[in-house]
């Protein structure tokens, strides 16, 4: 599924959506993911094995759009294997910064993404 929004406003009123009405909600995160065609799991194009979310999470001030969804993935799946890990990381702010900077991205118009989500989802 690749993102096929007419504008950055589209891409832009998805997250703004996400961070004013469900900041809390893990679906909602993947569901945003999900729409804009950036819930990806081909990790290993994005991540080194074994993945370590503290590493990569300080990659996020210079992540694109594509690695922007690899990260919320990364997290939404750290959760799955660490039971409530998702939750931490909205305490420590991790999704919401990373939503932050997406929409940072979309405003400045820098938000084609490759297709690099065919297969399973998450």
């Amino acid at each position: 599924m690749k993102a096929d929004f007419s504008s950055s406003q589209d891409i832009i009123f998805v997250l703004t959506n996400l961070i004013e009405y469900h900041p809390l909600r893990m679906e909602a995160y993947y569901s945003s993911l999900k729409t804009l065609g950036l819930l990806l799991i081909n990790d290993q194009k994005y991540f080194t094995t074994p993945i370590d979310p503290e590493a990569e999470l300080s990659k996020l001030e210079s992540a694109d759009m594509e690695m922007c969804g690899a990260l919320l993935t990364m997290l939404l799946r750290e959760d799955y294997w660490f039971e409530n890990a998702f939750d931490e990381r909205l305490k420590q702010g991790w999704p919401q910064k990373i939503v932050r900077r997406m929409i940072r991205l979309a405003q400045q118009k820098q938000f084609t993404i490759q297709d690099s989500t065919a297969g399973k989802v998450l």
